[in-house]
């Protein structure tokens, strides 16, 4: 109906629009031929002074002082310009009536069938102009606000910035110096121990030399004394005692102990400068320890807790390796233990931050790993839990899985064997890497609103859990 009254106004329109101006009629006069114009228009036709002229859509004559006014058509003139006022505003796109209401729930214009419908039908709903009327005084007096904010609008991020990039840039050139310095030490140090450790090698050679030469001198004398002896002990008297003392200086010479194969100061000194290799050594490796301690402030160490431990699992003594055992325990029923699942929790939640924890997997299948909200019902079957556990799961078929609600398969190549758990609590991310490659595996989007925990679940015998230290 209304698309038909707006087509009917569209016609009306094009009847009272004056051929010349191409505006609806104002003061229209007929023509002897039947014609309408505005007043004005024609006149303007006619001239100064007015003269006879062409009709603007016959051609015939239109003599001056022949027309005559159209007040009846003038006023239908201004009816179609009410109605197509009213064509104009802007329609309902669905039932094409005019949106005459607004919506205060849903703050959208409506037409009188919108309101009726279900969307709209227990909402509150006032006349479009009322509404109007009073949001324009509310963007009024946000303008007001807005104008007076930009008035004083003057941020100083910028300054905390240049602070930043400034402590970041110095920090930086503290760093370099400071990995400098140490390199340039520990060149020094390694020149001056190797330095001596080139004078030892230097030292044992020469000594080496000498007594490979001494004992290739001794055998030589040996192998030319038992010939002697040899010839010399079937010579008659008076020619074997005639230098038969020189033979018996010889066998003195003989019996005399060959020198030490490393003289006993350099002896000390190989064994002083192997003690302060290793306490170098020692020195280095406990350095990149600590170092790597106290630069990674993300790492935490994680402990199984046995009061969330399920009657069928087996904790080590360090809490630190969990085990399948092989028939249910009598333990002290508490409301944090899960006994609808061989699962358990670690000790340590976190509210906040972002940490993480490594552990190794054996060589068996049916275990999963991962992070629980502290809320997780603990009767309740993996299955029914899932919605809150955000996990890696190997099952029996050797096939991993995204363990969250929908569970999903993962196309993994590479066998898991030491595997990272990576929280951050306010990004709401769980993600989790092969340690072998630093290869990420997986990684969950979530909201944290409670505790987070992490979670460790195993159904074999044939492999275990192990937290890394």
């Amino acid at each position: 109906m209304a698309r038909a009254v707006l087509a009917l106004g569209d016609s009306l329109q094009a009847e009272v629009t004056c051929p010349i101006c191409l505006e609806l009629l104002s003061e229209p006069v007929i023509t002897e031929c039947g014609h309408n114009f505005c007043g004005s228009c024609l006149t303007a036709v006619l001239g100064v002074p007015p003269r006879p002229a062409d009709c603007p859509q016959c051609r015939a004559t239109v003599v001056p002082g022949s027309l005559r006014p159209n007040r009846s058509l003038g006023a239908v003139a201004g009816l179609a310009g009410t109605l197509g006022d009213e064509a104009r505003r802007p329609r309902c796109p669905a039932h094409g009536e005019a949106l005459g209401l607004f919506c205060e729930s849903c703050r959208i214009p409506l037409c009188p069938l919108c309101r009726e419908g279900p969307p709209h039908r227990h909402h509150c709903a006032r006349p479009a102009e009322e509404a109007a009327g009073e949001l324009r005084e509310t963007l009024q007096s946000n303008l007001v606000f807005l104008q007076k904010e930009k008035e004083e609008f003057n941020p100083n991020g910028e300054k905390k910035s240049d602070d930043l990039l400034e402590k970041v840039t110095s920090e930086r050139q503290r760093l370099r110096d400071t990995f400098e310095q140490l390199q340039k030490f520990l060149q020094e140090q390694e020149g001056t121990l190797l330095a001596r450790l080139d004078q030892a090698h230097g030292e044992l050679t020469r000594e080496r030399r000498e007594y490979v030469s001494s004992v290739s001198e001794r055998k030589s004398l040996l192998d030319t004394l038992i010939a002697e002896i040899e010839k010399k002990r079937d010579q008659p008297v008076v020619e074997f005692l005639m230098d038969v003392g020189k033979t018996l200086s010889s066998c003195e010479a003989a019996k005399v102990p060959l020198p030490e194969p490393v003289s006993p100061e350099l002896q000390r000194t190989v064994k002083n400068l192997s003690e302060l290799s290793q306490l170098v050594l020692g020195a280095v490796a406990k350095f990149k320890v600590n170092l790597l301690s106290e630069m990674d402030r993300e790492r935490v160490k994680v402990t199984l807790d046995p009061e969330t431990a399920s009657p069928y699992l087996i904790l080590s003594k360090d809490r630190r390796t969990l085990r399948l055992g092989e028939r249910q325990q009598t333990l002290r029923d508490t409301p944090k233990r899960f006994t609808g699942s061989p699962s358990v929790l670690g000790s340590q939640g976190f509210t906040t931050g972002r940490h993480y924890w490594e552990l190794e997997v054996g060589s068996g299948d049916s275990w999963a790993v991962g992070v629980a909200l502290e809320s997780v019902q603990r009767a309740d079957s993996l299955l029914m839990a899932m919605g809150k556990i955000w996990a890696l799961r190997l099952d029996w078929n050797r096939q991993y899985t995204a363990l969250h609600m929908p569970p999903a398969p993962l196309a993994l190549q590479d066998k898991l064997r030491r595997i990272r758990v990576h929280l951050d609590y306010e990004a709401g991310e769980v993600t989790f890497y092969n340690v072998e490659n630093m290869m990420q595996i997986l990684q969950y989007k979530a909201s944290f609103t409670e505790k987070v925990f992490p979670y460790f679940w195993l159904w074999s015998r044939e492999t275990y859990i192990q937290l890394c230290a």
